[in-house]
């Protein structure tokens, strides 16, 4: 996984995204106003934003979860 600068339509600014290259293809997370949109690359261009998610989702590591009470010191 990568961050990349993108462009969108609708913003005059360059944004950053991360990008997953999987098999086949790519796909690209741009956070916009509060709201995640995915663009697919490759055998994923034409996908839908719920396949896309559903892909991303199972595609990202899982990191181990904060512990609820970190060691002070």
């Amino acid at each position: 996984m990568e961050r990349i600068p993108v462009r969108t339509r609708e913003s005059k600014v360059t944004l950053s995204a991360w990008r997953a290259q999987l098999d086949g293809g790519a796909i690209v997370l741009v956070d916009i106003a509060g709201r995640a949109v995915y663009r697919g690359e490759g055998s994923f261009l034409g996908a839908s934003q719920e396949k896309l998610a559903e892909v991303w989702e199972a595609s990202v590591p899982k990191s181990e979860p904060e512990p609820d009470n970190p060691p002070l010191g």
